[in-house]
């Protein structure tokens, strides 16, 4: 319990208790109308309340410490971020260990939440993995504020854990999309109009979000520089990780792709600075988009990587035979990566060998 060293007064012109606290800087008043004594206690528990929540301490509740790590969350990061460890800690955490004791919190008790989640709901392991991290972040978290002192050795995910299986197009779909620019709209053949960007998602591998947030000004000949992302929340973002910002070298069909589709918006009398605009010229919605991508897969009987990230995998399956160094530069993948995240000169030669690879294994594919 916080010491407080004030108690409610009754202000007679508002007719209410009211009680003032600070802590750290901050200052906050609580009152209560009830007249009599009950109304003063109401008041004081309330300030008592908030106090017990600014101060931490190994006696501090799990649940108190998950509200406060989340409201630092969406401070410091995306909505899609923030929104995610919610539902773990709500769905998990919160549930298996919220009303304990910080300091009494062991590695067991994390252990405990994903084998839980594995054996009550079966999830998947990159979703028990996702989990972990959770945790992983909260402990450390409460350590940077010496609620706790536990170092948590690896947590692990149960071996019985699924794996989701990610269907790739196989290279007769690859040739219809390339080939087959239309779709059904109300059991009518129409010309599609996000083809290019299917199109230009399968020959870059870029992810949904980058594809959606990229601009004219981001493409410089055969150069094109991906520094942002979009998400479903419509929020702009830097990228999922900091290797996530890069440049390479587009390759001869994805520079083809990209011509067809200024022709298109020209013809449609359209001008946007997105490469893939929504036809109110502003960035397309990243469900929009996968719906689209879905009803293009329907109408042409394609059965493999029907979600834009499945289109992601197919791009790495095609281009299996790329050294995977050049492979992680082109994904912007973290595993391995330079620490500085820096692509200038030096990367240069490596993102045109990288588009060498690209351009014969599409080549094999499509035969142009």
């Amino acid at each position: 319990m916080a010491q407080r060293k004030n108690e409610a007064v009754w202000v007679g012109s508002r007719r209410r208790w009211q009680i003032n606290v600070q802590h750290e800087g901050a200052r906050k008043t609580f009152t209560d109308p009830a007249p009599g004594r009950k109304g003063k206690i109401a008041a004081e528990r309330k300030a008592d309340k908030w106090l017990d929540n600014c101060l931490v301490s190994e006696n501090t509740r799990v649940d108190v410490m998950l509200g406060r790590w989340y409201e630092k969350l969406k401070l410091a990061t995306s909505q899609g971020h923030y929104r995610q460890q919610d539902s773990y800690i709500r769905t998990w955490i919160k549930p298996a260990m919220g009303a304990r004791k910080i300091g009494k919190v062991t590695q067991n008790d994390l252990q405990s939440v994903i084998d839980r989640a594995y054996g009550e709901k079966n999830l998947s392991a990159k979703t028990l993995r996702n989990i972990r991290a959770c945790l992983m972040a909260f402990i450390k978290y409460c350590r940077g504020e010496k609620a706790t002192q536990l170092h948590p050795e690896t947590l692990i995910i149960p071996a019985g854990a699924r794996i989701s299986v990610k269907t790739i197009a196989n290279e007769a779909e690859l040739k219809t999309v390339f080939s087959v620019p239309t779709t059904l709209y109300r059991g009518k053949r129409v010309e599609d109009r996000f083809i290019h960007a299917y199109r230009f998602e399968i020959l870059t591998g870029m992810r949904p979000g980058e594809l959606i947030a990229l601009k004219n000004e981001n493409i410089n000949g055969a150069r094109v520089h991906i520094s942002e992302s979009i998400n479903k929340y419509k929020e702009v973002t830097q990228g999922k990780n900091r290797n996530a910002r890069r440049v390479y070298t587009l390759d001869k069909h994805a520079l083809k792709v990209l011509a067809d589709q200024k022709r298109m918006l020209i013809k449609l009398g359209q001008i946007s600075p997105y490469v893939f605009p929504a036809k109110d010229l502003g960035p397309v919605r990243e469900q929009l988009l996968y719906g689209r991508w879905k009803k293009y897969c329907e109408a042409n009987n394609i059965v493999g990587a029907t979600t834009p990230y499945e289109m992601r995998h197919t791009f790495v399956s095609v281009n299996s035979g790329m050294p995977d160094g050049l492979k992680r530069l082109v994904m912007g993948h973290s595993q391995n990566m330079d620490t500085n995240g820096i692509y200038g000169h030096e990367k240069a030669g490596d993102m045109d060998e990288a588009a060498e690879y690209i351009n014969a294994a599409f080549t094999k594919i499509l035969g142009w």
